[in-house]
């Protein structure tokens, strides 16, 4: 779990500076039987800063909060796990060496603009509709249980919606030049053990993101289950769930280098 917050945060990366320091705060809610059921503050806010070849992403959900530096230069992946003191440490020559590569799912997604605009908090946005389905039988893994490995066989998620872009605000060229580094780099395809180029992949769903740059203000998207098996038929019965996350902030303020230094005290694991 805490490896797919790794991956959520690296591909969130989706636009930034390389002249100015970029933060962006992003709230998620969620509509539907499902949110009745969730406690109070189990949908995440996430918090991404950029700053110049470097990005944080501090994902805080539950009362816990997990945080991953991507250094581009470097080319490692830093998970902070702040209660346990733990840093888990993902680079190309990790997994080369046969170190766990983070486990990303099998996707297929599609991006296409509607030529429809409409102005979210003061701010010009361009909608694109997204079609995506997630393979979730390819996230098992050597360090998955085998009985949840089996009860993964043949589920799907499939996501519909659509996203509102801002071509033109503040942070929004420094984002952009961030994102197409990240791509460009290779980085995430290395520290996933996916080859550049091969189908599916959170390398795919940054390249139908490039698709459509700028920074993505709001996203609505409609997720349900497909497949057989009693953990489907279970979450079917909740019926379709709505996703609704939103940009609450936007800053260009300076950031703290330190930030994008591991903490004094903290246990290294490198994977």
């Amino acid at each position: 779990m805490r490896k797919w917050l790794a991956v959520a945060a690296v591909c969130a990366i989706s636009v930034v500076s390389l002249r100015a320091d970029v933060t962006v705060t992003t709230i998620m809610t969620m509509e539907g039987a499902a949110a009745a059921n969730l406690p109070p503050g189990s949908l995440p806010k996430i918090t991404m800063r950029v700053k110049g070849m470097k990005s944080r992403s501090d994902i805080e959900a539950a009362g816990t909060t997990v945080s991953v530096i991507t250094d581009l230069t470097t080319k490692q992946v830093i998970t902070l796990m702040p209660g346990s003191k733990t840093a888990i440490v993902t680079s190309p020559e990790s997994v080369a060496a046969g170190g766990a590569p983070i486990v990303t799912p099998r996707i297929d997604a599609s991006l296409k603009p509607t030529g429809k605009s409409q102005t979210i908090d003061g701010v010009v946005c361009d909608e694109h509709t997204f079609t995506m389905l997630m393979d979730m039988a390819s996230m098992a893994g050597a360090q998955m249980p085998p009985e949840a490995a089996e009860m993964l066989k043949g589920v799907k998620m499939a996501m519909n919606g659509s996203i509102w872009v801002a071509k033109s605000a503040p942070g929004v060229a420094e984002i952009m030049a961030f994102n197409k580094a990240a791509l460009s780099s290779g980085l995430l395809a290395a520290v996933s053990g996916v080859k550049p180029g091969q189908a599916g992949g959170m390398e795919q769903l940054m390249t139908v993101a490039a698709s459509a740059p700028g920074l993505p203000y709001l996203t609505e998207m409609t997720m349900e289950v497909q497949g057989e098996g009693p953990m489907v038929e279970a979450m079917k019965q909740m019926g379709a769930m709505k996703m609704i996350q939103k940009v609450s902030t936007v800053s260009t303020d300076a950031i703290a280098d330190d930030l994008f230094k591991m903490p004094a005290g903290y246990t290294v694991e490198k994977k």
